[in-house]
């Protein structure tokens, strides 16, 4: 031990004393450092015995442990304690101890998705967007979801306490009593129009069950058109994915293969019955339809047993094993990338959608009107409220139409979108491109143009950007063919 002192001591004085620069070729072994666990292992004695905040060992494991899983740069490869393994397991068995939010990553705080039904979160009033600032008065700006999620969580009857944020309010307290809650991962019904619908929430260990027993009681009611809602879908056990491609894929068919690192690719293939084959099926999709969500999709699409509607989806083409951990816990390890039937990689590029519709409310209007198109769609709006008719059926607006002195606009995505357009940001030239109905046209933000094969087309007034919404004067429609009238507040819009 003095002799480790004594080691220590003449380290600390050649490093008082010598402060020039070290080059490369004065110590030729830098160019090679050979670190191997010895290294890691003399390290820590050294932290753990000799650091003046005397570490505790503990806390210095789990440290070295984010810190090598944090080298892979790879956010789904994850140490999970044995209260985070208890949470994981509990929300692919469907049910958990909370309050009844659905969360998502926002910039800095979680955002609300949804509440679900007869919870504490649901008869509190907490409502879609709002976001959670703090959890039992500890701000929770840019922490993990995962940590976010197992705050809240808690001993059944024990109280949390959250901040919420919401848009054009106050930041509020809420102090809610957590409770047992079990969810069903699939939802379905008959719509007003005859057609079936179907949400799966997640994919969980009775996901497949479930959704045979949603189909099948469909089916039976004469169902022929069947809406399938992936959106807000992170996923979930691939084996489900596949059993429910089954229902709508011949028996024997590739759902997704998984191909490891050495390249060594598995198949999972269609069994059983099809007992949805035949029916006219539309899946709707956005940016947060993950993993399971978009092998589901991505089959069906390739299959072309169904229209894909929607956003592209997230990118999480990678699949993960559980590891459990002889000292508890578990380690979510990525072992594999998954290709759709036609081979193609989505990790990190996502799904393209066949009909792209990126406003959420129009997304079920065009769904139904695929099974039942009409000749001519209708807009009917009134300005400055947060809703809009089309082609009879109730669409919700984020952003109203609104009037000022030189003109009356439109939110262009959705005006065009309901009129069966697509609409897509550029934001290389911060420009707009639409097409649809035969028409491609580029509508740019900052001097007003409005080009289409080439041309010129004249405009009565440049597009207006508040907010970072992007609105359409209703006199420039006529460049796309499209009829409009205005009597007082309210607007009709026809193509």
């Amino acid at each position: 031990m003095r002799k480790l002192f004594m080691t220590l001591a003449l380290m600390f004085v050649l490093l008082l004393c010598f402060t020039g620069p070290s080059y490369a070729d004065d110590n030729p072994v830098a160019d090679n450092p050979v670190i191997d666990r010895g290294t890691f292992e003399e390290i820590f004695d050294y932290v753990q015995r000799f650091h003046i905040s005397k570490p505790a060992s503990d806390i210095m494991i789990r440290g070295a442990i984010e810190g090598l899983i944090g080298s892979l740069n790879d956010p789904y490869t994850v140490y999970m304690p044995p209260e985070q393994l208890k949470d994981f397991n509990d929300s692919l068995d469907g049910g958990f101890v909370g309050v009844g939010i659905h969360l998502r990553p926002g910039e800095r705080y979680p955002v609300v998705v949804d509440t679900i039904e007869n919870t504490p979160a649901e008869k509190a009033g907490i409502k879609p967007n709002d976001q959670v600032i703090k959890v039992d008065g500890e701000d929770v700006a840019n922490e993990p979801l995962g940590k976010v999620v197992q705050k809240i969580r808690g001993p059944e009857g024990t109280k949390v306490l959250l901040n919420i944020r919401r848009e054009g309010a106050d930041d509020f307290e809420l102090e809610l009593a957590r409770s047992s809650i079990n969810v069903p991962t699939v939802n379905w019904k008959v719509l007003d129009d005859g057609s079936g619908y179907i949400r799966i929430n997640t994919f969980g260990v009775y996901t497949s069950e479930e959704f045979t027993k949603a189909l099948t009681d469909l089916n039976q009611q004469g169902v022929a058109d069947l809406v399938l809602d992936l959106r807000d879908n992170p996923g979930g056990i691939l084996s489900a994915a596949v059993r429910i491609a089954s229902s709508f894929v011949e028996p024997g068919q590739v759902v997704v293969s998984t191909v490891d690192r050495n390249g060594k690719r598995e198949e999972h293939r269609t069994e059983g019955r099809a007992i949805g084959k035949g029916m006219q099926v539309a899946v709707l999709v956005d940016h947060d339809s993950a993993s399971a969500a978009e092998i589901l999709a991505g089959a069906l699409q390739d299959y072309q047993a169904a229209t894909i509607i929607g956003g592209r989806t997230y990118g999480k083409g990678t699949v993960q094993v559980v590891v459990p951990l002889d000292a508890g816990g578990a380690l979510k390890l990525t072992v594999a990338e998954y290709h759709t039937p036609k081979d193609s990689v989505i990790n990190g590029i996502g799904l393209s959608p066949d009909i792209q519709v990126i406003t959420p409310g129009l997304q079920m209007f065009t769904a139904q009107h695929l099974f039942k198109p009409s000749e001519k769609n209708t807009v009917d709006l009134e300005l400055e409220k947060p809703e809009a008719i089309v082609n009879g059926m109730t669409v919700q607006l984020k952003y109203p139409a609104v009037r000022f002195p030189d003109a009356t606009y439109l939110p262009l995505r959705f005006a065009l979108e309901a009129l069966g357009y697509r609409v897509d940001w550029q934001p290389a030239d911060s420009s707009v491109r639409v097409t649809g109905h035969g028409s491609d046209m580029i509508l740019y933000t900052e001097d007003g143009r409005a080009i289409s094969g080439g041309q010129v087309i004249p405009v009565a007034a440049p597009l207006l950007i508040d907010e970072g919404v992007t609105y359409i004067p209703l006199s420039d429609l006529n460049i796309f063919d499209i009829s409009s009238k205005i009597d007082g507040s309210k607007i009709s819009i026809e193509k």
